[in-house]
């Protein structure tokens, strides 16, 4: 466009649209996936934090912005976030995580241990949540590289790990799903993917998370919870830490809720009224840290994904 041309908000609706394209590691048109979403708005209220024990809520409220699982190869592997130039993620403030062992209750074990290999052959770790009963929610750097070659070759899921133990099992999944947004234009507010499993056994056993989309008004400082598995901590434990949103964007939401690295799609979630609804996938630090939110188009897509067919 030349320097003086303006563009429409049809066509700025249009340009959005294209990058929250969903596009598939198989190649797949996903015509099968397109289902009609719910607009689902919640209720506008507070939230609560998760009954942790250990936990300290009213420090963590008070930072506000400005197959041998232990085996050493495994131990090491960086975050997916080194797969591009990524803000670390960070703790900010006190460090007030807290380990989540075991991991077999609610909601702890809808969240995933990810062991991802790419087509180079360089390997991370993430985590992810599941969403439906084949379908895991991650960040998209998870699932996709440019620098390693695309789309994951494998990722390895292990619910409710704690430690060396595996009390669920795993699955390997080898089709994926993530948007134009971040596959062709590596945007970090389009950095949200899935894993498909390939059954339906391991998340029918588990369960998974609600999700949502919220207006800005319900979003900000709004209280909300993450766990995942930090790089930072003995390997394979899962840790939670919660705290209220300090600044919401049109695709992205921000916290100064305390991660690491290994903690890359980390599902950040409301409680309320005993349900659980994830509100964004994290995937970036810098304190505050933040998350890509979960918009209408990411709603929609989310919706299609977990939907896939047993």
């Amino acid at each position: 466009m030349g320097m003086h041309e303006t563009v429409s908000s049809e066509q700025q609706a249009t340009v959005a649209a294209k990058l929250h394209e969903a596009v598939s590691s198989d190649g797949s048109t996903l015509s099968g996936e397109s289902l009609i979403a719910t607009d689902f708005q919640g209720e506008s209220t507070q939230g609560e934090i998760e009954m942790v024990a250990g936990f300290d809520p009213t420090r963590a409220l008070g930072e506000v912005s400005a197959d041998g699982v232990g085996a050493p190869a495994l131990a090491n592997l960086p975050d997916a976030a080194a797969t591009v130039y990524l803000s670390p993620e960070t703790v900010c403030g006190a460090d007030d995580r807290t380990r989540i062992t075991p991991a077999t209750n609610l909601p702890w074990r809808w969240i995933c241990k990810l062991f991802i290999t790419f087509p180079d052959g360089a390997q991370f770790v993430g985590t992810g949540w599941f969403i439906g009963a084949r379908t895991v929610m991650t960040a998209g750097h998870c699932v996709f590289s440019r620098a390693n070659g695309g789309w994951a070759r494998s990722i390895e899921v292990v619910p409710g790990m704690d430690g060396n133990a595996r009390p669920y099992g795993s699955q390997v999944g080898t089709s994926f799903r993530s948007v134009t947004g971040w596959t062709q234009d590596s945007k970090p507010e389009f950095d949200y993917g899935a894993i498909i499993l390939p059954n339906c056994n391991l998340g029918n056993r588990v369960g998974w998370f609600g999700f949502a989309h919220l207006s800005n008004d319900s979003l900000n400082n709004l209280f909300v919870n993450t766990a995942g598995y930090p790089a930072d901590k003995p390997v394979g434990t899962m840790w939670f830490n919660a705290g209220s949103i300090s600044r919401v964007e049109d695709l992205k939401i921000y916290y100064m809720i305390d991660t690491i690295g290994g903690q890359s799609g980390s599902p950040v979630w409301r409680f309320l009224n005993g349900e659980r609804h994830a509100v964004g996938v994290h995937a970036y630090g810098g304190c505050p840290n933040s998350a890509t939110r979960i918009t209408k188009p990411v709603f929609d897509n989310m919706l299609a994904w977990r939907n896939i067919p047993c």
